[in-house]
């Protein structure tokens, strides 16, 4: 049984989620967001919807331990500027032996091996799975 993503939702984004893909992305979302707290908005799962979902600007799904992270190695002015997340982590790649990926990153990566191998090449599938886990958020 497949059942549809929020009807907003489903329209936007024109993808469809089985009712365990939701189950496990409601978990993911409950599980991130006791791990980590949001740096933008006021849940981190929220921030990381935000910048996917509404406003573009990928730092606002920061955690504030990434901020933590990335103010060792950066100005704040650096990691709010326009060279996006992707830059910043193969910087940090390239300036610690001990680095690990952002809890951003990490959150994005988890939610993506909810999908299918169909929903893998859906242009707008992330969109929609964390437009559903922003809503989510408690």
């Amino acid at each position: 049984m497949t059942t549809n993503t929020h009807n907003v939702i489903n329209k936007e984004y024109k993808t469809t989620f089985t009712g365990k893909q939701f189950d496990r992305l409601k978990a993911l979302t409950r599980k991130w967001n006791k791990r980590c707290e949001g740096n933008y908005e006021s849940t981190f799962v929220g921030g990381v919807a935000h910048g996917y979902c509404d406003s573009g600007i990928l730092t606002d799904g920061l955690s504030a331990g990434d901020i933590d992270m990335l103010s060792k190695y950066f100005t704040s002015e650096t990691i709010y500027s326009v060279v996006g997340i992707d830059t910043l982590e193969a910087w940090m790649q390239e300036a610690s032996q001990t680095y690990t990926e952002l809890d951003c990153t990490r959150f994005v990566l988890a939610v993506q091996r909810v999908f299918t191998r169909a929903q893998h090449k859906q242009e707008h599938a992330l969109e929609a799975a964390l437009a559903y886990c922003w809503e989510c958020c408690e």
